[in-house]
C-alpha cells in the first residue's frame, strides 16, 4: 500500500438510501450518512487488500462536505485517494460524482487493528 493509490467504486442511489430514508432530511436524494457508508466502503476496500490475514481497518474520522443532490436511481462514483500513511494510521481524499458534478468531497481517516484483538476489547 502506498500513497497516491486510489479506487473508484458506483454506487445505485435505491430509496432506503434516501435522506428520508435514513431520518437525516425529509427529501427523496442521496443523504448524507449514506454519501459518507460510500465513501467509508471503497476506502475500506482499498486497503484490505494489502493488510495481512486477521488484520482490517476501521473508519475514526470523517471531515466531508454535502456539496449537491443526487436522486434515487442515479448512478454516484465514489473515489478515495490515499493520501498519507502513519504507522496504523491511514488518511484518504473522498469524492463523489452524480454524472460529472462533484457532490461530496473530504477526509476520511482509518486505523489498521487486528480483527481479533479488536473484538475482544469491544467484547469486555
Amino acid at each position: 500500500m502506498k500513497v497516491g493509490e486510489s479506487l473508484e467504486k458506483t454506487f445505485i442511489v435505491k430509496p432506503e438510501h434516501s435522506a428520508s430514508a435514513v431520518s437525516s432530511g425529509a427529501v427523496n436524494v442521496l443523504s448524507t450518512p449514506i454519501m459518507i457508508a460510500f465513501m467509508e466502503d471503497v476506502s475500506f476496500t482499498l486497503t484490505q487488500k494489502y493488510l495481512e490475514k486477521g488484520k482490517t481497518t476501521v473508519g475514526y474520522h470523517v471531515d466531508v462536505k454535502h456539496l449537491a443532490p443526487a436522486p434515487i436511481g442515479s448512478e454516484v462514483r465514489v473515489k478515495s485517494t490515499l493520501i498519507e500513511i502513519n504507522g496504523k494510521k491511514l488518511k484518504f481524499k473522498v469524492e463523489a460524482y452524480y454524472k460529472d458534478k462533484k457532490i461530496g468531497e473530504g477526509i476520511h481517516e482509518r486505523v489498521i487493528v487486528d480483527t481479533d484483538e479488536f473484538m475482544k476489547r469491544v467484547n469486555e
